[in-house]
């Protein structure tokens, strides 16, 4: 059975540059349109308001291809943190005809190194913190970047400002919805959960598409639609990191083609994100279940008045319903969950304000079809747990110099397959289980991490935890074993014991925590805020190969 969306389908692909897009819809869809000087993005040390963006890309883009001598198709990596200027660094290059690869500014020298290689860039935007870091890099790949394509955007020299040019160029405008589809915008990097990070190749048609979807689905649910109507601009928290797909599309870009005030956070700090959503009476933020668990638990949170918060958007990992009504409960307004990935431009389903089950990822985002498929492949129906696979517009190229992988993940029908499992209700709405992979099989029975997870968040000595498979060689099985990190305030004298029998008692027999729980300092978790679970793997690997020795 092949699942539609419940909302009108967007006509087409857009037949323009995302670039054009974007400014072309804040002009028409949003209050920049009737004052572009209106603010659009505020960080730590500058205002940017639309027609600063708007000027800014153009002269970025005039100095990427008269002073750098960029041409069309080539790449650029954009290796800094979030700030008011990243929009008008990423539209710029984009307008000058190059491909944006974005990845985390704190990325190690071999991190780099494979982002280098991987984008064969033929620039780099920096920082002075990281220039170092970016330097060896070059040298150790395969990449040869001449010193002044080198950019960064704190220094004294080479900087992103000193090459802005209002020289003429020739912009690149895409005409057609072909042209849309088949021209790459971005080179964003997976999670890297299985190795090497592998690059996914984003069209100007893919991320326009996925905008436009996200459009469609706030401008169907009545309480968004109601708060728009209220305010001529709101003010909405920007933290999640603007080189991963979450922050830079449903984040970052979507706020501007909707004209919103962005409140940049360079980094995630619990205290300042308070001071700020209290200062600028922020009414909506994108986080991820780690910001949302500090927002729902910690105590720093009592002191601010965060009142105009109207609604939490939540992606990137699955949140528990336990930790969702906890977070609406303290902070008094709707908690609701998304669910995509890279290879989904990002988004594919989103939950309305209200009427959404909790837990649920609400529904199939418009001109979207899915599949949720069983073991042998077989198409099954509502209410029934299997992989889901999606098609739509908002569906990756590809991976870049990758075809096996791409050939892999995309069947012959244009269906993706997430690797996720999950169901769909009578209702339509869409409910996320566990990675496929990631499933804990004890003795034929299949159990979600993910779901002992959120059950140990429940517990008071728990401020966070992760759950892997470990192995009982005399049972020859795989047994769920648990990390847990523990609240100062709790002696952590016999918690671990007291933890696993609180557990036992309930779940089923076979969800029990029979690989014990460990007590660590911290969780690995990727910039966007997924668990590492391989990390937390190889710990357990090493250990069981000790205890061969």
């Amino acid at each position: 059975m092949i699942f539609t969306s419940p909302f009108p389908s967007i006509a087409q692909p857009p037949a323009q540059d995302l670039a054009s897009f974007i400014f072309d819809h804040a002009e028409t869809r949003s209050a920049f349109g009737a004052n572009p000087s209106l603010p659009a993005l505020t960080d730590h040390a500058t205002m940017q308001s639309f027609m600063d963006v708007q000027r800014m890309a153009d002269r970025f883009a005039s100095g990427l291809v008269n002073s750098l001598g960029l041409q069309r198709g080539d790449m650029i990596a954009v290796l800094i943190p979030n700030s008011a200027y990243y929009p008008a660094i990423v539209l710029g290059a984009l307008m000058a005809g190059l491909v944006c690869a974005t990845a985390n500014p704190a990325y190690t020298i071999g991190e780099t190194t494979h982002v280098l290689n991987l984008s064969e860039a033929k620039a780099v935007i920096a920082t002075e913190q990281n220039l170092p870091t970016v330097l060896k890099a070059i040298e150790d790949s395969d990449t040869y970047i001449m010193r002044h394509r080198i950019l960064t955007i704190d220094g004294r020299e080479n900087t992103v400002h000193s090459v802005l040019s209002d020289k003429p160029y020739t912009r690149i405008r895409l005409a057609t919805a072909e042209q849309a589809r088949n021209t790459p915008a971005f080179l964003l990097l997976s999670s890297g959960t299985t190795g090497l990070p592998k690059g996914v190749l984003l069209s100007h048609a893919n991320i326009a598409s996925n905008i436009l979807q996200m459009a469609i689905m706030e401008a169907h649910d009545p309480h968004i639609a109601a708060a728009e109507r209220l305010a001529r601009q709101q003010a909405h928290m920007s933290c999640l990191p603007f080189f991963h797909s979450y922050g830079l599309v449903l984040v970052l870009l979507l706020s501007i083609a909707k004209g919103h005030h962005q409140i940049v956070m360079a980094k995630f700090d619990l205290e300042q994100f308070c001071i700020l959503a209290e200062r600028h009476k922020v009414v909506a933020a994108q986080l991820v279940p780690p910001i949302i668990i500090q927002l729902a638990k910690n105590p720093i949170v009592d002191k601010y008045d965060l009142s105009n918060l109207m609604y939490i958007g939540s992606a990137a990992a699955p949140l528990s319903r336990e930790t969702q009504a906890e977070a609406r409960a303290r902070l008094g307004c709707c908690i609701m969950q998304a669910y995509g990935l890279s290879e989904t431009s990002p988004a594919s389903h989103r939950a309305r304000i209200h009427g959404t089950p909790e837990g649920s990822i609400g529904y199939l985002a418009p001109s979207m079809e899915c599949m949720i498929i069983g073991d042998s492949g077989e198409r099954l129906g509502t209410d029934e747990l299997g992989e889901i696979c999606m098609r739509g517009p908002n569906v990756m190229m590809g991976y870049f110099k990758n075809a096996q992988a791409t050939a892999q993940t995309i069947d012959k029908d244009g269906f993706l397959h997430t690797g996720d499992i999950g169901r769909v209700d009578d209702n339509g709405f869409y409910y996320i289980v566990d990675r496929k992979k990631e499933l804990i099989k004890y003795k034929g029975y299949q159990v979600a991490p993910a779901e002992l997870e959120g059950l140990l968040m429940d517990h008071p000595a728990v401020l966070d935890a992760a759950v892997i498979q470990a192995y009982d060689r005399a049972q020859e099985t795989e047994i769920p074993k648990a990390f847990v990190v523990v609240r100062p305030s709790f002696n952590s004298v016999g918690i671990a014991d007291d933890i696993k029998a609180w557990v036992a008692e309930r779940v089923a027999h076979y969800k029990a925590l029979r690989g014990g729980v460990e007590l660590v300092d911290s969780i690995p978790k990727s910039a966007s805020g997924k668990i590492l679970r391989r990390v937390l793997r190889d710990i357990e690997a090493r250990r069981l190969q000790t205890a061969k020795l």
